[in-house]
């Protein structure tokens, strides 16, 4: 098997661009089998799938006259940006010519201009194009389904999959979803009901974590920065870091695995009884650090929360609320166990811890 050094190698590889852009099962089947012989190259694959899909995303609607302005926008970018060239991983500019041009041209350009490209786009636009043109796009190639604060929904998309949205949560793919490919990205928590499909895997994108399966069940959750969490209820998943060098993990119903700050994979057990019932409707805390509980009931009741005299212990709430509990009982109810008052205007709520004596 071929080896891949740089981004660029893996950018100018039909191969990885048909797995890719088009989801090509017989591809599918030579990546991951490289994957497991190139463990160490998992980072840079996954910069370049990255890198790919926004390039494919954000270049098909370019005009000729665009693309020209584009590419004379970084080629002046470059010139005057010498500490670019010492870069590792970045493609080395070479002079204007015909052979270039006509790869601009093209979806799949030198890496430098991949990189770039979208960003300079906008950037030497006037704003007020580059705003209705950022619009368009996102309107013509991607689907986004997304939920507010206080709202949650019940999604099914194309390939019969379904998907509980929670509140304060976004899903992003493209329009050929379930045809060509089973890529879709999540920004908050989502639980996943994957249709069986041998032909495409389903994979979901959160953070720095890729959630590969083929039919079952599993919750991700990314609310928190730079922390997601996988949690299998149904069938079998694999979980990759793209951050780490090696690192993936399979799961069985009942087991999660958590990134963190450290970028490394935690795989441990979950509760399989209470873990989702979320998506019932039903608000639970289990030993849950006060200030994330103050989070979630921000983010399930649509309000902000204005926290006054909070105790300087580390407080853990435990706590389970029926569907559509009312807040003034949820924080009646916690007031009372945990020695807070509480009052309610409009939209924001004020908590007040008891002084300790």
């Amino acid at each position: 098997m071929k080896s891949y050094e740089n981004i660029q190698d893996f950018l100018e590889d039909d191969s990885f661009k048909q797995w890719v852009l088009r989801g090509d099962a017989e591809q599918d089947k030579y990546w991951l089998e490289w994957l497991n012989l190139h463990p160490s190259k998992a980072e840079l694959l996954g910069q370049a799938k990255t890198i790919l899909l926004e390039l494919d995303s954000s270049s098909k609607k370019w005009t000729e006259k665009g693309k020209k302005r584009t590419f004379s926008a970084i080629q002046s970018k470059i010139k005057s940006t010498e500490r670019l060239q010492n870069k590792p991983d970045r493609y080395e500019y070479k002079s204007y010519n015909t052979k270039l041009e006509s790869r601009v041209r093209g979806v799949l350009v030198v890496a430098f201009l991949i990189m770039f490209g979208a960003a300079m786009f906008y950037a030497f636009l006037p704003r007020e194009n580059a705003d209705q043109v950022a619009m368009n796009l996102n309107e013509e190639e991607w689907i986004i389904k997304a939920n507010p604060k206080g709202q949650k929904s019940t999604l099914q998309l194309a390939d019969g999959s379904n998907v509980v949205l929670n509140a304060e949560s976004e899903l992003r793919y493209r329009r050929e979803f379930g045809q060509s490919h089973r890529e879709i990205y999540l920004s908050g928590e989502a639980f996943f009901e994957v249709a069986s499909d041998s032909l495409l895997p389903f994979r979901v994108h959160s953070g720095d974590l890729i959630t590969t399966a083929l039919g079952t069940s599993f919750n991700i959750n990314s609310y928190k920065e730079n922390w997601v969490q996988v949690q299998l209820a149904t069938g079998k998943v694999r979980v990759l870091n793209v951050s780490a060098k090696d690192q993936s993990v399979d799961l069985v119903p009942g087991e999660e695995v958590v990134i963190g700050k450290d970028s490394q994979l935690v795989k441990s057990k979950f509760d399989l009884n209470k873990a989702f019932y979320w998506k019932e409707g039903v608000l639970g805390f289990e030993k849950v650090p006060f200030q994330e509980v103050v989070e979630s009931l921000e983010r399930w009741y649509a309000v902000d929360i204005n926290v006054q005299n909070p105790p300087a212990y580390m407080l853990k709430i435990s706590g389970e609320f029926k569907k559509n509990t009312y807040l003034k009982d949820v924080l009646e109810s916690l007031g009372y166990a945990y020695n807070f008052k509480y009052s309610i205007e409009n939209k924001v709520v004020f908590i007040q811890f008891k002084a300790t004596e």
